[in-house]
Order: structure tokens, then C-alpha cells, then sequence
């Protein structure tokens, strides 16, 4: 066996050692093993066999157990084991060299020699890490014996010093790549990663906790009201709220192992839980740190903030459903201090949801839903003076839907949320229309509630004169529901648009006024007809005098204003006689009427008797 180095000249004592552990450590972090074909090594490898005649050349890189093969000329490109080659007895040598196997007292019973191919001549130079660290080898070999000659060997070495730099610089292309990459799938605003990052970085920690046995709590925390904190403290101020949120998640004292943005309103962390039984003794601290109030440039604003939990591998072991079940979690009941840990019963409604929303168009293409109207009864029950159109769904396989499942459904689907406004607007008019009304009825409305995205999209305004056209009812018949939120996500555009409707004769109602983010401060220039009173403050009227004193300010406020007040979820006379004392207009709720199919409405106009 011929031993030489890098420099022919050279003795094998300057050959530097290295440690296997660091050797290993280098090569695997190169990231080169186990990579597809590359062209540039193929050439180098197609040049060296022309050069040298021989018939086989390749490069190895020597891994714990196995050699594995990134280019080659004349053999396989895949891995062996490590008995079964030449290369790993170079690793601590420059260069190794047998010119005839069957002469080497050390190689003459190789595997490679007394098996196919019958190897009689090796010849490698060992590639080096950055740092140093032998990786594997430029290597060639013959069925012929072989001497080469100085030039001949110094030729070799250059072609490996080639290979070298071919390996160091892929290594460098592809960590720039890769921190193109993380920058790319970042958050503009707060830097932290956005899904795809976060769900790499997701994969890797559950590798690591399936090898160690630990347990992993993925958290997908909601941050509620964020439209509403950007119209009333403007948008500089909700993005530093944003900001500080994410410094919060990555503060030393939450020990999160990661975190990242995963949408404008949603984060995501992830954390080691010692046991399951610890899931809430770690999150609600991490929870209570990112609900404190936050100072913006003298302005205090108070997150509001849902943690939805899973917990692997318990609920999931892929990032996908992990983090689908962490944000399914929250359509589930509260479990402890505004957090939410997925359960079966929570998956099982999240089905429910999926198969709902994949019924819907259906539903509303094949009139499988049908509309209710509920009466608005003057406060003193003397009379009807309107109706509002609910929409009721039965369905064979999912049953009766309520609304407050469907509605949210289609909110989040601008498709499906069209389909059911333009469904609304149309089944109305054209039920509304067949009414015979009695003299004096002519001004009884019936309202439909709008989504705010349909209220603000260009053409919305057009799209109900044609339909009311279509169907010959009246514009003055109609009146708009809309939501603080439909109107407050552009106030400017929201006025011009209730300004047109009302120019046609159509009404504007606020709904549920209270459970928004505004105040009657808000809206004292809007162009409303009417405000409808939520039935929180309904319900609490009997016996909270601080809901009592409130309903009554409201009512007044909303007069001064020149606004009809509407009550909602009246269920009780008591409930009837307080509004009534505190000079409510018209009321609407379970105790005149449940809502009622178009043709039972209809006779309840007709047959109308005072309640008083």
C-alpha cells in the first residue's frame, strides 16, 4: 500500500488528525449527503476519467456507517458499507494509493478484489471540510494495475482542491438560499415567521420531542377586535400593539421554543410541557402577560386576546394538525381563563363546521332554506310595524341549522356570503311582494340583515335597486341591517352608501348596538334611521339597574339623535313595561312572536289584535 498527501513531496506526519465526532458533526452540517445529482460534480468527475483513462471515478463522502457516492463515472451512484471500500482508509492520509491490490498485503483479500469488480487499482485524495475536517474522497479506480507518476498525482490533487470548493460553495448557495428563504417567510411587521416557517420549524421540534418523549402545547392565540382598535386608535397604534405582542412571545421568561405571526390577527408559539397535566400552569402565565394593557404614545389599549390548545402527540403529530386543531380549540367551550384546549367534542363540531360550509351553496342553490320574519310590535303592542327576515335551514343529513352556525360560516367565505345575501334579498322581495296589505300598512318594512363585506363592496348598492326592480317591491318596503363593524370599517364610504339607499327611500338600522367597539359618539353622524338595542341589555333590564339606567340613557341619546330605538329579545311584560316607561319605540322578541314562515306572518299581520 503506497501512502502520499497533498504534496507528493510531503511526509505523512503533517497530515493533521481530526476527531470523528467533529468530522461527522462538519460533513452533516455541509448538508450534502443524501442530495440529488448535480451537474457540476458530474463533470468534474467525466473530466478526471478522460484525463486519467480510467474507468472509474467518483466522489464519496464517508458518513457514520455507509459511503455514500454524490457523483461517479462508470458505477452506481448510491452507498455502501463501510468494510466494503477503499475510501474510509484514506480519511487520515492526503492521498491513498495501491497500484496493484494483488501486491498489497493490506488490501489483497478486500471485497472489492476478490469479488466483482475485481478491483487492481486505487488511487483517492481527501476532500476537506471549511474547517479542515476530512469528508470523503476523489477517488479512482481500474480492473488493471496502475503507477502514476508525480505530475499524475498532483493532477489528481487538484481536481480534488475542484471538488472542495464545488462543496463548500453549494453549501454557502444554499444557506443563502435558505436565509432568503426565512426572510421571505417573514412577517413585514413584526419579523417573526410566518405559517410556512413556523410550520417547518413546528416539524422539527416534534421530531425532537417524539426522539426524547416530551410533550409539546401548540398555541394559536386570536386576537379579537383588531379592525375595531385600528379605526378608533388608528393603525400606527394597533401595528405597535402588534409589535410589543410579538416582543412579549419572545421575551426570555416565556421560554416559547418557538413563535410566529400567522396571520394579521393571529400568532403562534409553541411550548415543552413537563406533562400534560401542566398545560395550564405553563400557558396562563403567557397568557396574562400577553392581556396587560399597552401604552401607544399616551394611549392605553387592553388585548384581547383567545389561546387555543393542542397537545402532541395526544391531538396531533403533523404541524398541519396541530395547528388545526389549536385553532379549532377555540370554537370550543372556555376550559380555563380564556384558554381553549381541543377536545374530540370540539373536533367533532369543527367536522360539523366543515360539512356545513360544504353544503351551504347547495343549500342555497337547491331552496333547501326557506325565510322566517319575526315581528317588530310597537312598544305598547298596539300594532305591527315591521318585520325582520330571518333565514332557517333544515337539512337531511345535518338536520335544522341555526343561523348562528351558518351565518359565520359564510362570513368567512366572500363567496358563499354573496350567494346568501343576493338568496336573502331576492326570496324577501319576492315573498314580500305577494302581501296584501290592509290601508295603512303601506310603510311596513321588513329588514334584512347585511354582512359588512357585502355592505362595502362596490356594486352592492346596485345589486338590491335591480333586484327590488326585478321583483316590482317598493323600495320604501325595505330596510338594511347593518352592524357597527359593516359601518365602521370606513365610515367615509359607509356614508355615502346609506346616503344613496336612503335617497331610494330604503331604511338603515343599526344592529345589536352595544356589543360593538364604538359608541353613540361614533355614530351621531351616520345617516341611521333606526338603532336596535342587543338583547344582553334586554336581558339583564329586570334586575341590574345599571343595564336599566344604561337602556334608559341610550334610549334618549338615540332621540336626541332623531332615531327610532328598536329593543331585541323582549321575552317578559316587566321587560315590555320598563322600555315602554323609558320611551322605546318598537319592540321584538319572544313575547309577541317566535319568527314565523312567510305564510303564517302574513296571517299574523292580518288578525292582529292590541296586546293592550
Amino acid at each position: 500500500m503506497t501512502e502520499d498527501t497533498r504534496s507528493p513531496e510531503a511526509s505523512q506526519h503533517n497530515v493533521p488528525s481530526f476527531d470523528e465526532k467533529e468530522r461527522l458533526a462538519e460533513l452533516h452540517a455541509l448538508g450534502i449527503l443524501d442530495t440529488p445529482a448535480d451537474k457540476y460534480f458530474d463533470r468534474h468527475t467525466r473530466l478526471v476519467a478522460e484525463i486519467f483513462k480510467v474507468p472509474m471515478v467518483a466522489v464519496s463522502l464517508v458518513d457514520e456507517d455507509r459511503l455514500w457516492i454524490k457523483s461517479s463515472v462508470g458505477m452506481e451512484v448510491g452507498e455502501t458499507p463501510l468494510e466494503a471500500s477503499f475510501c474510509v482508509h484514506a480519511l487520515e492520509k492526503n492521498i491513498l494509493e495501491v497500484p496493484d491490490t494483488l501486491e498489497d498485503d493490506f488490501f489483497r483479500d478486500h471485497p472489492l478484489v476478490v469479488a466483482s469488480p475485481f478491483i487492481r487499482f486505487y488511487m483517492g485524495t481527501v476532500l476537506r471540510g471549511p474547517t479542515g475536517q476530512p469528508l470523503g474522497t476523489l477517488f479512482m479506480m481500474d480492473t488493471e494495475s496502475r503507477y502514476l507518476s508525480r505530475l499524475q498525482r498532483t493532477w489528481l490533487v487538484t481536481f480534488g482542491h475542484v471538488v472542495e470548493d464545488l462543496i463548500i460553495h453549494d453549501h454557502a448557495l444554499n444557506d443563502a438560499r435558505d436565509d432568503a428563504k426565512r426572510t421571505r417567510h417573514r412577517n413585514t411587521l413584526t419579523n417573526l415567521p410566518d405559517q410556512t416557517l413556523f410550520a417547518s420549524t413546528l416539524k422539527h421540534l416534534i421530531r425532537m420531542s417524539e426522539d426524547k418523549g416530551n410533550h409539546l402545547a401548540v398555541l394559536y392565540m386570536r386576537l379579537n377586535k383588531l379592525n375595531e382598535i385600528s379605526r378608533v386608535h388608528g393603525r400606527p397604534a394597533r401595528d405597535a400593539m402588534l409589535c410589543r405582542l410579538a416582543e412579549h412571545l419572545i421575551a426570555t421568561d416565556i421560554k416559547t421554543l418557538t413563535v410566529g405571526h400567522l396571520s394579521q390577527a393571529c400568532f403562534g408559539a409553541v411550548i415543552a410541557l413537563p406533562s400534560l397535566g401542566d398545560v395550564f400552569d405553563v400557558v396562563t402565565p403567557i397568557a396574562n402577560k400577553l392581556t396587560r394593557p399597552i401604552e401607544v404614545e399616551g394611549t392605553t389599549m387592553w388585548p384581547d386576546i383567545d389561546v387555543g390548545i393542542s397537545l402532541s402527540p395526544v391531538d396531533g403529530v403533523t404541524p398541519e394538525d396541530l395547528l388545526e386543531n389549536a385553532s379549532a380549540a377555540l370554537e370550543g367551550p372556555r376550559s380555563h381563563a380564556g384558554l381553549y384546549v381541543f377536545s374530540h367534542e370540539v373536533a367533532e363540531r369543527a367536522l360539523r363546521r366543515d360539512t356545513i360550509e360544504q353544503h351551504l351553496e347547495s343549500a342555497l342553490l337547491n331552496h333547501e332554506m326557506t325565510k322566517y320574519y319575526q315581528p317588530l310590535v310597537a312598544v305598547d303592542g298596539s300594532r305591527i310595524v315591521g318585520f325582520e327576515a330571518l333565514a332557517r335551514w333544515q337539512n337531511a343529513e345535518l338536520g335544522d341549522v341555526s343561523p348562528a352556525e351558518f351565518v359565520p360560516i359564510a362570513g368567512k367565505n366572500a363567496r358563499l356570503s354573496k350567494m346568501l345575501t343576493e338568496w336573502s334579498l331576492k326570496t324577501v322581495a319576492s315573498e314580500l311582494r305577494q302581501w296584501p296589505l290592509r290601508v295603512g300598512d303601506t310603510s311596513l318594512r321588513v329588514a334584512i340583515n347585511i354582512p359588512p363585506d357585502q355592505f362595502l363592496e362596490d356594486g352592492f348598492v346596485g345589486r338590491v335597486l335591480h333586484t327590488l326592480e326585478e321583483h316590482r317591491l317598493a323600495p320604501e318596503r325595505l330596510t338594511l341591517e347593518l352592524t357597527e363593524e359593516s359601518i365602521l370599517t370606513n365610515v367615509d364610504k359607509s356614508i355615502q352608501i346609506m346616503r344613496v339607499f336612503r335617497s331610494h327611500g330604503i331604511h338603515i338600522a343599526l344592529d345589536d348596538f352595544g356589543t360593538g367597539y364604538s359608541s353613540l359618539s361614533h355614530i351621531k353622524n351616520l345617516p341611521l334611521d333606526s338603532l336596535k338595542i342587543d338583547k344582553s341589555f334586554i336581558d339583564d333590564l329586570t334586575h341590574d339597574s345599571r343595564s336599566a339606567h344604561l337602556v334608559d340613557g341610550i334610549i334618549r341619546i338615540a332621540h336626541g339623535l332623531g332615531l327610532q330605538v328598536v329593543a331585541e329579545g323582549v321575552e317578559h311584560e316587566v321587560q315590555r313595561a320598563l322600555l315602554q316607561e323609558s320611551g322605546c319605540d318598537v319592540i321584538q322578541g319572544y313575547l309577541f312572536s317566535r319568527p314565523l314562515p312567510s305564510e303564517d306572518a302574513l296571517a299574523l299581520l292580518k288578525n292582529w289584535t292590541p296586546a293592550l
